[in-house]
């Protein structure tokens, strides 16, 4: 057993496998990763929802959940009193727990996602154990943060956290700018971009020649998704119906947002049915007004969709991860069947437009995803993380 097979790594997330999003597939990728390379792997989760069991394994790694709760005043202003008491009882049990966890486990080191709901707990565990720890920020989190006020508690916190940590991740560099107007670092060398990769099934699925005469999108039904976009540029443009994935009729009530004819809800949807969506529809539309990453795009492009997604934040970067290993007249016809434009009605509409009036050559661009997979594989996306981790 060599050297790095002796080490620890302890993944700590909010929520894992077998709950289905974004963090929850991305963690288990990097624990899958890990573990192929000859790490130890174990894994501290949430017990969200409660029903699942308190510790388990799934791909050959042990996961236990605890039950990490925060912020009692925000329970008592939403007369939740219920999850005030449970605070009360089960915070100082959790961490008793937790001390236990690490003295019998021992990790080298704590690679920490989504510092939320646990962080007294990360702060406190850091003062009684050595480890390395790095924090992998996703997206919502780092909204959050730039609302605190410097002088809370809960920014003190944080800052002693980053500021403890080896390294500090985003997954795309819009991220970690913006962490940074938050939290500048003295070290700035210790945060990095690491992308997020797509899942293996994506990455092999049969492309779909013939395309269904359907649009089709999935979001979260939250505002800055910018679904109302979507929804101003169907109220003139329903030649084509438009299937929305993500959410449900009273989470698109709550935006204001009434279905019309053409326009559909489905749910949220797991892989498998994501995958069929991406694959048969016309196109993939991403109409947001904030976007940290952007996953859905490379999902789409890996499905062999047409993408027409707007110019915010992290999407360039997707965009340029996807057209690295093509040459310039395959970039040509990579611009025809993928839009990238303004997070407006009227640029939506165009780009829609542009790519369903010219439906000619899709094969050629189906011709190019095969390219643009090997850009999205995990152990592509990891190399520069796992050479940290030996670094440490």
């Amino acid at each position: 057993m060599d050297k790095k097979e002796k080490k620890l790594f302890l993944l700590w997330t909010p929520s894992y496998y077998p709950r289905f999003g974004g963090l929850e597939s991305a963690t288990r990728e990097y624990a899958s990763f890990l573990k192929e390379r000859g790490w130890k792997v174990k894994i501290i989760s949430n017990k969200y929802p409660v029903s699942l069991p308190k510790s388990e394994q799934i791909d050959n790694i042990n996961i236990k959940r605890y039950l990490f709760l925060s912020r009692p005043i925000h329970y008592l202003k939403n007369k939740r009193l219920d999850l005030f008491f449970a605070y009360i009882v089960f915070k100082p049990i959790t961490l008793f727990r937790l001390i236990f966890y690490f003295k019998k486990n021992k990790p080298s080191i704590v690679n920490v996602h989504f510092p939320d709901n646990q962080l007294i707990e990360l702060v406190i565990l850091s003062l009684f154990f050595k480890f390395n720890l790095i924090v992998s920020m996703h997206g919502n989190e780092v909204e959050r943060m730039s609302d605190l006020k410097i002088k809370s508690l809960r920014y003190y916190l944080y800052n002693k956290l980053f500021f403890s940590a080896e390294y500090i991740t985003g997954c795309s560099q819009f991220l970690l700018n913006e962490f940074l107007k938050t939290f500048p670092q003295s070290n700035s060398g210790k945060c990095f971009k690491v992308h997020n990769g797509v899942n293996e099934s994506y990455l092999n699925h049969k492309i779909i020649e013939n395309k269904d005469n359907q649009l089709f999108t999935a979001a979260r039904f939250v505002p800055k998704k910018g679904l109302h976009l979507l929804f101003k540029v169907f109220q003139k443009y329903n030649d084509i119906p438009l299937v929305i994935a993500g959410g449900n009729k009273k989470e698109l009530d709550h935006l204001g947002l009434k279905l019309t004819k053409g326009i559909s809800i489905v749910g949220r949807l797991n892989s498998i049915n994501m995958i069929k969506q991406l694959s048969v529809s016309k196109a993939t539309l991403i109409p947001s007004k904030i976007e940290p990453y952007g996953i859905i795009i490379a999902e789409a492009l890996c499905c062999g969709s047409p993408v027409v997604a707007t110019n915010v934040d992290g999407v360039p970067e997707v965009i340029d991860i996807a057209k690295k290993g093509l040459n310039e007249q395959e970039k040509n016809i990579f611009n025809k069947w993928v839009k990238i434009v303004e997070p407006d009605s009227r640029t939506l509409r165009i780009g829609i437009e542009e790519i369903i009036n010219d439906y000619n050559g899709l094969k050629q661009y189906n011709e190019l995803i095969p390219k643009i997979r090997r850009q999205f594989h995990w152990s592509k996306r990891l190399d520069t993380f796992h050479n940290r981790l030996n670094e440490l």
